[in-house]
């Protein structure tokens, strides 16, 4: 028998017929090795009781969200945020459920919006039965549209560097809001408008290409017959819209209604 020394300072007897006998320590090593790894086995294939909703907070989510976008599609790509609210219980019972658990928000009526605050009604269907609970949230909708930089005043033009871009809950505005600065830009305000205010279209208007009591002239046309008057314009005039102007005498009490042509000129047809 030849004794042989490894580099890991262990020792083993190799005999004739090449078998080998380790030392009791190694012995006990390499058993509780084996134990591990079959307990580990073991627990692989016990039965452990599943929960259909780890995470019912983000299922509901999901199926509102989908909801939202189903109702209103130009939203979709949109920043949604759903924030629940007094819904720990109703979280709570929902992670008791067993199997596989289906949503579904029930529309109670047409108009139903689904955004802002609302209590969404939702069907729970699963392998007990299906059953309806309530949820409150809170649904808004983040979208960059036009706000105003600074505060502007009434009948003050409205310069690009007045203007700013910012993500803002757009999900119970009116439609009525910008998405772009160059709709807003060079137009002029109907009404003073409060610093980081959202900027809609009734708070702003063309700047008119004719201020009321300009002297204009009048082209005045008829079959066969072209009059040039001096006239004065009785409202603010846009240019290739309609315009109430007089004949500028002091005996005229006429009222006429022209197109604005250019910034000086009215083009009043008769008929």
């Amino acid at each position: 028998m030849t004794k042989i020394q490894d580099t890991n300072k262990f020792q083993y007897s190799i005999t004739s017929n090449q078998t080998f006998l380790l030392k009791p320590v190694w012995l006990l090593k390499i058993w509780s090795l084996v134990i591990i790894c079959f307990l580990f086995l073991v627990s692989c294939f016990l039965p452990v009781p599943a929960s259909a909703l780890d995470d019912p907070e983000q299922a509901l989510s999901e199926v509102i969200e989908y909801y939202v976008m189903d109702k209103y599609p130009d939203w979709i790509g949109y920043d949604i945020k759903i924030t629940f609210k007094y819904a720990d219980k109703i979280f709570g019972s929902l992670r008791e459920l067993e199997g596989e658990v289906d949503f579904s928000v029930i529309e109670v009526y047409r108009d139903f919006k689904g955004v802002g605050n609302v209590i969404f009604p939702i069907l729970v269907s699963g392998a007990d039965g299906s059953r309806k609970i309530f949820v409150r949230a809170r649904v808004e909708v983040f979208k960059n549209i036009v706000i105003a930089r600074r505060r502007i005043k009434r009948g003050e033009e409205i310069a690009v560097e007045d203007l700013a871009l910012e993500s803002r809950d757009i999900a119970v505005l009116p439609q009525k809001y910008f998405e772009d600065i160059v709709y807003v830009a060079n137009t002029e305000t109907k009404t003073s408008i409060p610093k980081n205010s959202t900027i809609f279209e009734w708070m702003i208007k063309e700047i008119p290409l004719v201020h009321r009591g300009d002297e204009v002239a009048l082209l005045i046309t008829a079959p066969n017959l072209m009059v040039k008057a001096k006239g004065m314009a009785l409202e603010d005039g846009y240019l290739g819209k309609k315009i109430k102007v007089k004949v500028r005498r002091k005996d005229s009490k006429n009222i006429l209604e022209g197109r604005l042509i250019s910034s000086s000129e009215v083009e009043v047809r008769l008929k």
